[in-house]
């Protein structure tokens, strides 16, 4: 939970001044005597950043209060936030922990379970897996575009196995970029200024719901759907495209998706969700686009 304290500048002699910085923080962090970590200031605005070498916070949960049933989630929610490592205290049989903790690899990058002593489970997550939140949108679209041709190929055709593969790429990294959004605020990054977090978070959000809802879609197996998700793909790749583009790129792109949703073939609802979806896509990264281009000026 974020803490507010007051703290007062000193002065050393001449003209450099020294903050100190709270205990608690810098061990939380792994810090110490001799870390490097990077000020990223705007007018008005000095954040403290640790050094890239830095892992995550920890996180203690009693799996035991929290309950057991609720482990998936709350491991999903810690790795979207940024968590490094999760401490699972559990008076229940580790192996079962550790056991379901594993499953979850194929959709939270670099999971690794550990039982380091007797009912206590440890879960660590690897560094993130983008350079830059372009490159992180420019990944997840391009595997969105692949899973979308492949199901717009064996919708109704019965030939569905490689499928459930592809949509695990897609919730992989669409939570791997979620991850990256919420890591921005604590980490330094030269080509995205401080007033556009909201912004990433929100682009990186309505990705996530995106994901979801071509799950929907893809899973129906109806026959009908395939021309759509034939549509959908090729939007898709689209919008991959215009990426890093200027404003107008992206709009046109918008607008025919909402050509698509005021035309008539677009009857069912989970298809209906699925465009609007990602017409919300695009107008976060079109905000984003212009924010950034704005005031990075």
């Amino acid at each position: 939970m974020p803490r507010l304290e007051e703290r007062r500048l000193q002065q050393l002699r001449g003209s450099s001044y020294v903050l100190t910085l709270p205990k608690d923080w810098v061990e939380e962090l792994g810090l110490g005597k001799g870390s490097s970590v990077f000020l990223l200031t705007e007018p008005g605005l000095l954040i403290v950043v640790p050094g890239e070498r830095a892992v995550g916070p920890l996180v203690d949960v009693e799996l035991d209060v929290i309950g057991v049933g609720r482990l998936e989630e709350l491991t999903r929610a810690l790795y979207k936030i940024g968590v490094g490592q999760v401490r699972f205290r559990t008076r229940g049989p580790t192996q079962q922990v550790i056991g379901r903790l594993r499953r979850m690899r194929g959709e939270v990058h670099g999971l690794i379970a550990t039982a380091p002593s007797e009912n206590e489970v440890l879960a660590s997550f690897s560094d993130e897996v983008f350079a830059s939140l372009e490159q992180g949108i420019r990944v997840f679209l391009t595997t969105l575009v692949s899973a979308a041709q492949s199901a717009a190929k064996n919708v109704g055709s019965g030939d569905s196995a490689s499928l459930p593969d592809e949509l695990a790429d897609c919730r992989l990294y669409a939570l791997a970029l979620f991850r990256y959004a919420s890591g921005l605020i604590t980490k330094p990054s030269r080509d995205l200024v401080v007033r556009a977090l909201p912004l990433a978070s929100l682009v990186s959000a309505r990705m996530l719901d995106l994901c979801e809802a071509f799950e929907d879609v893809a899973t129906v197996g109806r026959g009908g759907f395939s021309h759509l998700v034939e549509t959908f793909a090729t939007l898709v790749s689209e919008l991959t495209d215009a990426i890093g583009g200027d404003y107008e790129a992206l709009e046109r792109v918008g607008e025919k998706v909402e050509e698509v949703l005021t035309g008539r073939g677009v009857e069912d609802c989970r298809v209906y969700t699925l465009f609007v979806a990602l017409s919300k896509v695009i107008e976060s990264l079109k905000e984003f686009t212009l924010i950034r281009a704005v005031l990075t000026a």
